[in-house]
């Protein structure tokens, strides 16, 4: 008789920070980090729907990245996870008047292309992260209202 071909093994995906492919799985930390399911606002979150239509993004270009995340006074809230680094295209990120905690993550230097950064009226604390030294295109930066210490 001939043998029985051996069985693949297969792997579940892993989503470790290296192995972020799309700016959806990105948006989907950021979601859940932020508890998502308690926003004002948050149609199509995590729904088949192109990830450009979340409410919120408001702008990606023709390859599908996130260029300008808009989730001003939604009732955010919990802490910034490092993956948001990894929406590398981004102009513009207004977080403004929310409820985001804990220290603004280093990995916003990433965000090199960055232009407009607004997380002021929310609850971060701690350093300001000399990272934000790398964002030589950055026209506006507003974090007062939060309890911030730095230069």
């Amino acid at each position: 008789p001939t043998p029985l071909p051996t069985p693949l093994t297969t792997q579940q995906p892993t989503h470790s920070t290296t192995s972020l492919s799309t700016p959806r799985d990105i948006l989907g930390i950021i979601y859940t980090a932020t508890n998502g399911n308690r926003w004002n606002q948050n149609d199509k979150w995590l729904t088949s729907a192109n990830h450009c239509t979340w409410y919120g993004v408001y702008a990606c270009n023709t390859d599908g990245e996130v260029t300008t995340l808009l989730l001003r006074y939604n009732n955010v809230a919990g802490t910034f996870p490092k993956e948001l680094g990894y929406l590398s295209k981004l102009t513009k990120l207004d977080f403004r008047d929310n409820s985001l905690r804990g220290s603004i993550v280093s990995e916003i230097g990433q965000l090199t292309n960055l232009e407009i950064l607004y997380l002021y009226e929310n609850a971060f604390t701690g350093s300001i992260p000399s990272e934000l030294g790398l964002l030589t295109g950055l026209r506006y930066l507003y974090l007062y209202d939060n309890t911030l210490s730095g230069p």
